[in-house]
């Protein structure tokens, strides 16, 4: 993750916020608003950090995963897409006939069933 889709998605992560800080407050992460150093400050005074402790402890969270939350927010749909390029098997098109995987290799319904 980057900073930019924290601040530009802040409501959503404030869930998340208060789950890994268990000392911050839905309150005062709203007054925040995203603002990286506002948050750093909060987070050291909240947990007793130094702030380079505390943008240490942002930057080991920024590298884990983006929130469900977010991920599935309509707005992030585009970045989404681009990244599930990603988990293309290498050879394989994203164009690829899908039909070995069973969708189109319906059984027939049983006699007298429609």
């Amino acid at each position: 993750m980057d900073w930019t889709l924290v601040k530009d998605n802040w409501p959503a992560f404030i869930e998340v916020i208060t789950a890994r800080w268990p000392r911050t407050t839905q309150n005062d992460l709203i007054g925040i608003d995203g603002d990286r150093a506002q948050f750093t400050r909060y987070l050291a005074e909240k947990h007793a950090l130094t702030p380079t402790e505390a943008e240490e402890e942002i930057g080991l969270w920024l590298e884990g995963p983006i929130p469900v939350d977010v991920a599935t927010d309509e707005h992030h749909d585009n970045q989404s897409i681009t990244e599930s390029g990603r988990h293309i098997p290498e050879g394989e098109d994203v164009y690829s006939d899908d039909r070995e995987f069973g969708d189109d290799n319906v059984a027939e319904p049983p006699l007298g069933r429609d």
